[in-house]
């Protein structure tokens, strides 16, 4: 079959390998879609410890190709999201729900286990969730980036008719606009692209702000009289964290969801005399899962403005190439026929 794996830093390929086997427990799938995540380019950037030939991919759908032993519940056929990660259900944080701080968690797609830039994926049945009929399977490959905003919303203080900032609006940005103005927020987002502002606007953003024009903190205080007292720093750049704490109001709270692989410094006084909260997030749990899958069945979000780009395995590479610059893509989603 044909995947997309990692060759090198900073390089992607095609490769032909073996269609995977449905081991105890696990379930095959086709794979029908699998979006591109900011950790894909970060994990190919800095290599993370993949070897080369590791295929990549964990944002996705497929439907059921193949039953494991002892795997019940899922028929052949049946379209399903998935966890991307295969953890014991055995430890104390599994069975606190905790399943993605497992001590044995093994990931898909960023070195561990084959991903889905992939025709086939094998994966856990314990870490699938099945698709209701209204949901696309382009729609099921944003379960897992939305469950991200949604895992951040719910660690945040956010109550509804509060208004709030987003700074960035690349696909987890998008995703966690989507859901504050779900939740009841006003939601400013600031993003220096004008394309991805544009995405902001489509997807309910009340006041799109470039920062580089105009500070987002004073616009929020135009329109509230304070500034913001919930920042959610989308972007994971070197420095961001340091703006959003500089822009809070006094006992405010920043949610990081932004991944910075860099070194990064704050100045703790600055926190301490405002005595600011900062929030670090990772994932999502089940429930953001289940949730999310519930929001898009009913209407309740619509995030298919997110998808800007559908390609084949085949463009992955020169893709990949092309996100490492700043521009108006947000989520791209690689595509396998039926």
């Amino acid at each position: 079959m044909k995947a997309a794996a990692f060759k090198r830093q900073n390089e992607m390929e095609v490769i032909d390998v073996p269609e995977p086997k449905a081991d105890t427990g696990q379930v095959l799938l086709k794979v029908h879609d699998c979006g591109i995540c900011g950790s894909d380019l970060h994990a190919c950037q800095y290599g993370l410890g993949m070897t080369p030939g590791s295929i990549m991919g964990h944002e996705f759908c497929g439907s059921v190709y193949e039953l494991g032993p002892g795997v019940s519940g899922f028929k052949i056929g049946q379209r399903v999201a998935a966890l991307p990660f295969r953890f014991c259900g055995e430890c104390e944080r599994c069975k606190a729900g905790l399943e993605i701080h497992c001590h044995k968690l093994q990931g898909l797609g960023l070195g561990q286990l084959p991903g889905a830039y992939a025709e086939f994926v094998s994966c856990p049945a314990s870490s699938l969730f099945p698709l209701p009929d209204q949901v696309s399977s382009r729609e099921g490959a944003l379960v897992e980036p939305l469950s991200v905003g949604l895992h951040a919303i719910k660690r945040s203080r956010l109550e509804p008719g509060m208004t709030v900032l987003v700074m960035g609006a690349g696909p987890i940005g998008l995703a966690t606009l989507i859901w504050a103005k779900a939740k009841g927020a006003r939601v400013v987002v600031s993003e220096l692209a004008d394309g991805r502002g544009r995405l902001a606007q489509k997807l309910g953003a009340d006041i799109v702000v470039n920062p580089r024009v105009h500070n987002p903190a004073e616009k929020i205080r135009e329109l509230t009289g304070q500034n913001p007292a919930l920042i959610f720093e989308c972007i994971g750049v070197k420095g961001t964290l340091r703006d959003a704490i500089s822009m809070l109001e006094p006992r405010g709270q920043v949610v990081v969801v932004g991944v910075c692989m860099e070194t990064d410094e704050i100045n703790p006084m600055q926190c301490i005399l405002r005595e600011v909260s900062v929030n670090f997030v990772l994932g999502y749990d089940r429930a953001d899962f289940h949730e999310t899958i519930e929001a898009l069945n009913s209407r309740t979000i619509e995030p298919r403005p997110m998808v800007t780009d559908i390609i084949g395995v085949e463009q992955v590479p020169a893709m990949f190439q092309m996100l490492r610059q700043p521009g108006d893509h947000a989520k791209v989603l690689v595509e396998f026929p039926d």
